[in-house]
C-alpha cells in the first residue's frame, strides 16, 4: 500500500526544533527553527547560542583534557522547509524593519536583545515617551452588575442571538454566556469584559418592541464607552474583548447617532484591531504587534477572522458614505472567512468584497462598474440587512458611474439599479413590520427617491410613490425625529421636481397658446419659413393634442405607420416620420 506520503508530513508541520531552540528564543518566548543564526536572531540582529543536549556532554567529555563551554554554536543543520502552518518571513522582513527602526519606542528593546538577550528590558510601556508629568487616569470601576440583573440581560441578548448575530455574526456565544454567568456570580471581579457584555444589551435593547431608549438603554452605553475609553488609553496591548466592544459600539452609533459619531467610532475600532494584531495571521518574531494566541482551535480563528473583516467592513462602508477616508492597515495579511452557503455574515462579506472596487484611491473603469452591478443583481439574498446593503451599494455604483459619464449601456445600468432599489424597499419594508431598526430601513428608500428624481425619466418617477410611502411608514412607525425629517427632506425634493415640471408644462402650453387664435390654416410660404408648426391650424386627423402626449395610444392602433427611430437618429428631421405632412409640406 502506497501510505508512506501522509505519514511523512506531520513530522514536517510540527518542526519547531524545540530541543535545539537557541537560548534568545527561549528568553522570548519565541519558536526558534533551529538554523544558525536562526531566523528571529537573523532579523533582530544578536548572537545565536544554543545550550547542547545533556546526551551529547556526557560524550564529547570522553576525550581527555576538551571542556565544554556554552553556550556553544552548532553547525548549521542546512536548510529548512517553509512550515505551512507559519506566516513566511519572506513576506514582511522589509516592512516590518522599517516599521520598526521609525519606532523609537522599540529601538531600545532591539538594543537590549543586541547587547544581552538574557536580560533585555521590555519597553512596551513607553520608556522615555514623555516626562508623565501628570498622573494616568485610573481604569473605570463602572460595572454592568449595577445597571440590571442577569435575567434582564438575558432576555436581552436573546433578542441580539435572534436579530443581530446572524447577520453580524463575530461573537462566540458561548464564550459570552460564560462570561456573563461569572460575571454576576461574582459581580467584584474585573470588569474588562464588561464593554461586550454591555454592547450585547445595548443592541438587544434597540431592536426590540419599545420605541423609545430605556434609562437602562442609556446607562449600559455610557458604562461601555466609559470602559472601552479607558481601555484605549490604559491598556497597552488590547484584546480580542476590546475589538469586540468598541465594534459593538460602532454598530450601535451607527443604528442612532451622527455621521461623524459612527465613521470616529469605526476608525477607532480598526486602530484597535492593528493594536490587537487581528490583522495578521501570526505574530511570530514580532516587537510591533503582540503574539497571537488561537488557543489551539480552529473556531478562535474563525471567530478572529471575521472580527477583523467585519471591522474593516463597517470602517470602509460608513467612510464611503460619509466622505471621509477610511483606515488603511499597513500589512493586513488577514484571509477571508470560510464562506458558509446561507450564511448572512459570508453574504455580507462578499459584498463588501465587491465593494472594494469603490474605493476612491483606485482607478476603476466604466466596464468594470457595470460588470460589478450585474454581479451584484446576480446576488439572491434572504436576510433583509444584507439586502439592504445591496442596494446601498447598487446606488453607489450609479453615482461612480454618473461621474464617468457613462452613456453606453446606460438604460441597461438604469434598469439594474432601480429593480435592485425596489428590493431595498420590500426588505425595508419588512424590517419596518420586524422592528428591525437597521441603519438602512430609512436611507434606502431616501437614497432611491434621490436616485429616481435624478434618472428624471418616466420609467423612474413611477417609483417614487412607493419609495415615499415606504420611508413615511418608517417615520410613523418608529416616530423618531430623524425619521420625520428625513421624509419632510424627500418630500420637499419631490415638490421642488414637481415645480419645476409644471413651469415647464407652462412654458409649452403657453408655445401653443400663442397660436390658437388664428382660425385660419398656416399660409405655405409661413410652413417653409418655419415660422408656426405644421400642425397648427384646424384640428385634422394629424393634430395631436396634449392628452395624446401624455397618454400616449398604443403605436398598432395608430392610422399611420411612423418611424419612431428617427428621433434617436436624427431629432430634427421629420420628413420621414410623418409622410403625409411632408407632402403637404412641398
Amino acid at each position: 500500500m502506497d501510505s508512506n506520503p501522509p505519514p511523512e508530513q506531520p513530522p514536517q508541520t510540527r518542526r519547531r526544533r524545540t530541543r535545539l531552540a537557541c537560548e534568545a528564543c527561549k528568553i522570548r518566548k519565541r519558536k526558534c527553527d533551529g538554523q544558525t543564526p536562526c531566523e528571529s536572531c537573523s532579523r533582530y540582529d544578536y548572537r545565536c547560542c544554543y545550550e547542547p543536549p545533556p546526551r551529547k556532554r556526557r560524550l564529547t567529555t570522553v576525550a581527555a583534557g576538551q571542556t565544554i563551554s556554552p553556550p556553544v554554536t552548532l553547525p548549521s543543520p542546512g536548510p529548512v522547509p517553509p512550515s505551512t502552518t507559519l506566516e513566511p518571513s519572506s513576506r514582511r522582513p522589509t516592512e516590518e524593519k522599517s516599521m520598526e527602526a521609525n519606532a523609537g519606542v522599540i529601538f531600545p528593546q532591539l538594543l537590549g536583545l543586541k547587547l544581552s538577550p538574557d536580560h533585555a528590558p521590555s519597553m512596551q510601556h513607553g520608556s522615555g515617551w514623555n516626562l508623565g508629568v501628570r498622573r494616568s487616569p485610573h481604569r473605570s470601576e463602572k460595572s454592568i452588575t449595577w445597571i440590571l440583573s442577569q435575567a434582564a440581560w438575558q432576555k436581552l441578548f436573546g433578542v441580539y442571538v435572534e436579530k443581530i448575530h446572524p447577520v453580524y455574526g463575530f461573537l462566540d456565544l458561548e464564550v459570552v454566556a460564560g462570561q456573563a454567568g461569572r460575571r454576576w456570580e461574582d459581580p467584584c471581579a474585573s470588569n474588562e469584559y464588561d464593554a461586550v457584555l454591555c454592547g450585547v444589551g445595548a443592541l438587544g435593547s434597540l431592536f426590540s418592541s419599545r420605541s423609545k431608549a430605556s434609562e437602562q438603554e442609556r446607562h449600559l452605553i455610557d458604562c461601555a464607552k466609559d470602559i472601552l475609553e479607558t481601555t484605549s488609553t490604559l491598556v497597552v496591548s488590547p484584546g480580542v474583548h476590546d475589538v469586540e466592544g468598541w465594534l459593538l459600539r460602532t454598530m450601535y452609533l451607527r443604528c442612532h447617532s451622527t455621521p461623524h459619531a459612527a465613521w470616529i467610532a469605526s476608525c477607532t475600532t480598526m486602530h484597535i484591531v492593528e493594536a490587537a494584531g487581528l490583522h495578521r495571521e501570526s505574530t511570530h518574531g514580532s516587537l510591533v504587534y503582540p503574539e497571537i494566541n488561537h488557543g489551539g482551535q480552529p473556531e478562535n480563528v474563525e471567530c478572529r477572522r471575521r472580527l477583523f473583516w467585519i471591522a474593516k467592513l463597517l470602517n470602509t462602508w460608513i467612510s464611503f458614505e460619509y466622505g471621509r477616508s477610511q483606515v488603511v492597515i499597513r500589512g493586513a495579511q488577514c484571509p477571508a472567512p470560510t464562506p458558509k452557503p446561507g450564511d448572512p455574515t459570508s453574504d455580507l462579506i462578499s459584498l463588501f468584497q465587491l465593494s472594494e472596487k469603490l474605493d476612491p484611491d483606485q482607478t476603476v473603469q466604466v466596464l468594470e462598474l457595470e460588470e460589478s452591478l450585474a454581479r451584484l443583481e446576480e446576488f439572491e439574498f434572504e436576510s433583509d440587512a444584507v439586502i439592504l446593503s445591496q442596494s446601498v451599494l447598487a446606488f453607489t455604483i450609479y453615482r461612480r458611474l454618473q461621474i464617468l459619464n457613462s452613456t453606453t449601456n446606460m438604460t441597461s445600468v438604469v434598469d439594474r439599479v432601480i429593480r435592485l432599489g425596489c428590493r431595498g424597499l420590500a426588505a425595508s419594508s419588512r424590517s419596518i413590520d420586524a422592528s428591525c431598526p437597521w441603519w438602512h430601513v430609512s436611507n434606502v428608500p431616501f437614497q432611491f427617491t434621490c436616485i429616481l428624481l435624478a434618472m428624471d425619466t418616466r420609467k423612474s418617477l413611477v417609483h417614487v410613490k412607493d419609495s415615499l410611502a415606504t420611508l413615511k411608514k418608517a417615520a410613523d412607525h418608529f416616530a423618531t425625529q430623524k425619521a420625520r425629517k428625513a421624509y419632510k427632506n424627500i418630500d420637499f425634493l419631490v415638490r421642488l421636481s414637481q415645480k419645476r415640471k409644471e413651469q415647464d408644462a407652462v412654458l409649452l402650453n403657453e408655445s401653443v397658446g400663442s397660436s390658437q387664435g388664428k382660425l385660419d390654416g398656416p399660409t405655405a410660404e409661413e410652413q417653409l419659413n418655419g415660422s408656426v408648426s405644421p400642425l397648427e391650424g384646424a384640428a385634422t386627423e394629424d393634430t395631436w393634442s396634449a392628452d395624446t402626449l401624455l397618454n400616449p395610444m398604443d403605436p398598432s392602433s395608430l392610422n399611420c405607420s411612423y418611424d419612431w427611430d428617427i428621433f434617436v437618429r436624427d431629432a430634427l428631421n421629420f420628413s420621414t416620420t410623418f409622410p403625409r405632412l411632408a407632402e403637404q409640406e412641398y
